[in-house]
């Protein structure tokens, strides 16, 4: 019974942990007890920090940040847009002729096999 307690929890505190995610604040901002205006601040947010978001529901979202935790105005919140994009290297170049060329058209020298006349 207690493992199965234990599973659980360890299931639930994993999905939540993986539901934050990180986004940049991009000004000073106000960390509230509830989703909207009229709530008491509990702390501030620095602009240009980094904190994790959770969800976010009519322009208002969870966040921590350090000790902070609370709702947030969404528009100072930056990170919502596409997906970074994902770069490949570049194949590898070759210089030269490849290795077939060798064999079959190095230059062609006659007269090598006769001697001066």
């Amino acid at each position: 019974m207690k493992s199965s307690i234990a599973a659980a929890v360890m299931v639930l505190g994993l999905s939540a942990a993986a539901e934050a995610r990180p986004v940049l604040v991009t000004a000073d901002l106000n960390v509230r007890t509830g989703p909207g205006t009229g709530y008491p601040s509990v702390g501030v947010i620095r602009g240009g920090s980094n904190a994790d978001v959770g969800r976010c529901f009519q322009g208002w979202c969870e966040i921590s940040w350090g000790p902070l935790r609370g709702f947030s105005s969404q528009a100072y919140l930056d990170g919502f847009g596409p997906p970074p994009a994902v770069y490949r290297p570049a194949p590898p170049v070759y210089y030269g002729p490849r290795r077939y060329y060798n064999p079959y058209y190095r230059p062609y020298r006659p007269y090598r096999y006769y001697r001066n006349w």
